[in-house]
């Protein structure tokens, strides 16, 4: 099964078969809960599902920590793989004009920008973590807000997934709701998202 075959991804979606998977990997499961978080962190998939995944499968404590983990270390790699590669290989990686905001708004604003933008999980993570390693960020700034910033979501979703197997109902009825504070949470600090900060 190919990494990139719907069919493949389609277990992280399904609380139930990743749960199978995870049983069977003994104990390689972490090394699985945590890879698989690293590898969607680079992808243009929804992080959200793997954090749901993990909670499913190891509940809430074990699941936060190891989606945690798999973030900051995906985190960590491409900020300097960014910096390695420059910006001529990022851009064909990531839309120019996404890019080109983030920074300026990294710029504008510093850490307080870093550590709101990991609070909605609707921003991807590819474009916080190549857009760090672009930007002038220096690295330990650019990894306690990541640290901070990313634990409540991720322990948001995480605890949807444990939820989902203990009452199926409950935790999808959780999801919207969780999706809907952080919507919420997005409005409300819009005019940090404003480019020009003076308005």
């Amino acid at each position: 099964m190919e990494l990139f075959d719907a069919e493949f991804w389609s277990i992280f979606m399904d609380p139930e078969k990743y749960r199978a998977l995870i049983d069977q990997m003994g104990p390689w499961a972490p090394l699985v809960a945590v890879g698989a978080m690293v590898v969607v962190s680079f992808l243009p998939l929804p992080a959200e599902t793997i954090a749901v995944a993990n909670g499913a499968a190891f509940g809430r404590l074990e699941g936060f920590v190891l989606t945690w983990i798999g973030a900051m270390i995906a985190a960590a790699l491409a900020f300097y793989l960014a910096r390695l590669l420059g910006r001529p290989i990022v851009n064909r990686l990531l839309p120019k004009k996404t890019l080109a905001r983030f920074e300026k708004q990294v710029n504008q604003r510093g850490a307080i920008f870093l550590l709101l933008v990991r609070m909605v999980p609707f921003v991807p993570y590819t474009v916080v973590n190549y857009g760090s390693g672009l930007s002038p960020v220096k690295f330990r700034t650019y990894l306690w807000t990541s640290a901070v910033g990313m634990a409540p979501p991720i322990f948001a979703f995480v605890s949807v997934g444990a939820l989902m197997m203990e009452q199926a109902w409950i935790g999808w009825l959780t999801l919207v709701a969780v999706f809907g504070f952080f919507a919420l949470f997005a409005y409300y600090t819009r005019p940090w998202w404003r480019e020009d900060p003076s308005r």
